[in-house]
């Protein structure tokens, strides 16, 4: 991997796992579909246009360029279009660790990896039956909590934990003050809430 600065091991094997995942197939959405957000995403980060017509690709749109601007009202709208909310639900899971994925390799001064289909399989199905439509307008198992808001797709909350622990923090050291890397607990957080606070997340 070509860059400025080198990637640590960790985050290097968890930026190419997570790579594969987001362009193979996944529970609702085609490899080509998963590609097709990736590619939208990446058009309204860059300023590129409003895409009508496919509640799909509207919805990457807006999730990348605007994601505090949804509501439950828009979302409603998405799903009386074909955009049913376990896609939807999906697509919020791919455009969130892109941003992860390309975010951390701009950071290090490195190439963004080329969004390819990985495969032309099927859609999986992979889906909780016991999840229920919450307050966060998507398909949950429970209260809406950040690592696990993906969980009614299970294979999608595995792959979002999978990058989140290398990229951030464990999920058993969350409650840790003592915890450090080659950061500290504090430090960690103090970085975390601003990149909150920057991209009008108020989670």
């Amino acid at each position: 991997m070509d860059s400025k600065l080198k990637p640590s091991p960790s985050r290097l094997v968890a930026i190419q796992n997570a790579w594969r995942n987001l362009t193979s197939a996944g529970p609702s959405l085609t490899a080509a579909e998963r590609v097709a957000v990736i590619e939208i995403a990446r058009a309204a980060w860059a300023g590129g246009p409003h895409p009508i017509d496919d509640p799909l690709q509207e919805a990457a749109h807006w999730l990348a360029a605007d994601a505090g601007g949804l509501t439950g009202e828009v979302v409603e709208e998405f799903e009386s279009r074909g955009l049913d909310r376990f896609r939807y639900l999906e697509v919020v899971g791919v455009v969130a660790r892109l941003a992860n994925v390309d975010f951390y390799m701009r950071g290090i001064g490195g190439a963004l990896p080329v969004a390819i289909a990985a495969d032309d399989n099927p859609p999986t199905g992979d889906r909780a039956p016991e999840a229920e439509l919450t307050d966060g307008w998507v398909p949950a198992l429970g209260p809406l909590m950040a690592p696990f808001s993906l969980d009614a797709l299970p294979a999608e909350g595995d792959a979002l934990r999978a990058i989140h622990e290398p990229m951030y923090i464990d999920m058993t050291e969350i409650g840790n003050g003592g915890y450090a890397d080659e950061l500290t607990k504090a430090q960690i957080e103090y970085i975390a809430a601003r990149t909150s606070y920057l991209n009008e997340c108020f989670y």
